[in-house]
């Protein structure tokens, strides 16, 4: 068994042009992958480091390019998505963990597989490295790469934000701080099949809130609603302390769980809604 320590750069919609709008069935668009291949002994044996022509956002985000580095000019000489993501999976072979820095290329790399079509990358198998980090030392908050790395004295002799380097780096991490416990191996696919379908029940729920006076605590019957993706929106009038209401449910995350949190608060009417 194989861990691919793995980090992607990805492309998202900017609007350069009046009427340009995004793709809802692709946020952030792959336009790297680096990855290093560690064995059981955590030995590196193999690397990839491969550019992605961009197919839905074709033009780099100008905040992509100042963290990158990585222009329109260099993409259009990238390759394909779907000849990458063969040649990625051709060279991680058939046993493997997938492992990365947080859950955001993870999420990314699943997305794009799903909207190009792309169906045999395994999931089933991921491991979180910033979460046995921050397990290790106790931590609330997720911790950036760059600090982990200075805090562990990991030579810099690379630019961050660079898929490959990122790659590297996480993987001497990742030599640091991991254990080879079962416990840290966790069935991605599942958990996002389960957690796309907590969201979708909570979606149901999420517009059955009540708004109450914040200053008085009464029941303020709903003049106005607005349901926008995760988020709703209601407002109302308080007659006892004559004030305007906003009430606000989102579904949030926390520890793995999925749950609508509320809050009414007091607002101006020349306030603009969100």
């Amino acid at each position: 068994m194989d861990y691919i320590v793995f980090d992607l750069e990805f492309n998202m919609f900017f609007k350069f042009n009046e009427g340009d709008t995004a793709n809802p069935g692709l946020k952030n668009e792959i336009i790297q992958i680096g990855a290093v291949k560690l064995n059981e002994k955590l030995e590196a044996i193999g690397k990839f480091d491969l550019l992605i022509r961009p197919v839905i956002y074709k033009r780099i985000n100008p905040y992509v390019k100042r963290k990158t580095n990585i222009n329109t000019r260099r993409v259009v000489q990238g390759t394909p998505f779907s000849k990458a993501i063969e040649s990625f999976n051709s060279w991680i072979g058939s046993e493997y963990i997938l492992c990365s820095w947080g859950h955001d290329d993870i999420l990314a790399l699943r997305e794009n597989c799903l909207f190009f079509g792309f169906d045999n990358l395994a999931f089933n198998k991921f491991i979180n490295i910033q979460q046995i980090y921050m397990n290790l030392r106790s931590l609330a908050q997720q911790p950036k790469l760059e600090s982990v790395v200075e805090g562990l004295e990991i030579a810099i002799d690379s630019p961050f934000h660079d898929a490959f380097s990122d790659a590297f780096y996480t993987a001497e991490i990742f030599r640091k701080v991991f254990d080879f416990s079962d416990d840290v191996i966790i069935n991605w696919e599942k958990v996002q099949e389960d957690n796309e379908l907590k969201i979708e029940e909570l979606k149901t729920q999420i517009d059955k809130a009540t708004i109450y006076c914040p200053e008085c605590g009464e029941f303020v019957p709903k003049d106005g609603e607005v349901t926008k993706k995760k988020k709703y929106f209601a407002f109302g009038h308080c007659v006892k302390c004559d004030l305007h209401i906003r009430h606000i449910s989102r579904i949030a995350h926390d520890k793995g769980e999925y749950s609508i949190v509320s809050n009414n608060n007091i607002y101006t009417t020349d306030e603009v809604s969100e």
